[in-house]
């Protein structure tokens, strides 16, 4: 996918206003959790069913994109943070994220427990702005990792993914 100029000046000069964002389903007790403690904040724009507004413009509005494990594992979500400029924040205990095995995460995310949803706002905003930034610049830099092409580009999805297995089969030799 191209970016769009527009999106480019979001994502150069940092017009992010919202310290986070999260939309999606009432689909577990975790999602339900997120709600009760940040349902009615006006720093964290939680919401469950339709937007109101483009998806897209609440990604480049906010700092952070929360992804909250629900009932089924879905990362797509989080490749839309990615390719949007926006910080992913995992929130779950065990989480297998994609290419975990190339890529360290803490780079370029920030994990919190599902007990620590309470203290979310804190953790979030007792970052650095230059704490921010390295992730933000790392984001921009692993993104590419997470696209699809129609034909396959250097160390795009496809290659990751063919990477990965291959680690995998590696191992499953050793054993």
């Amino acid at each position: 996918m191209e970016i769009l100029d527009v999106e480019k000046l979001f994502l150069l000069h940092g017009f992010r206003k919202k310290l986070g964002f999260f939309a999606g389903s009432l689909n577990s007790p975790v999602r339900e959790k997120l709600l009760e403690w940040w349902g009615n904040d006006s720093d964290i724009f939680v919401h469950f069913g339709r937007l109101e507004r483009s998806y897209t413009e609440k990604l480049l509005g906010s700092k952070f994109c929360l992804h909250v494990k629900g009932y089924e594992v879905n990362t797509a979500r989080i490749v839309d943070a990615l390719f949007y400029g926006c910080v992913p924040v995992i929130i779950a205990n065990h989480y297998d994220l994609p290419f975990a095995d190339i890529l360290d995460w803490k780079h370029f995310s920030v994990i919190v427990a599902t007990l620590d949803i309470p203290l979310l706002k804190k953790i979030l905003q007792g970052m650095t702005q230059q704490e921010y930034l390295v992730l933000q610049s790392n984001v921009l830099k692993v993104r590419e990792h997470f696209q699809w092409h129609v034909s396959p580009i250097d160390f795009d999805a496809f290659y990751m993914v063919m990477y990965e297995l291959w680690l995998r089969r590696s191992s499953l030799r050793l054993q």
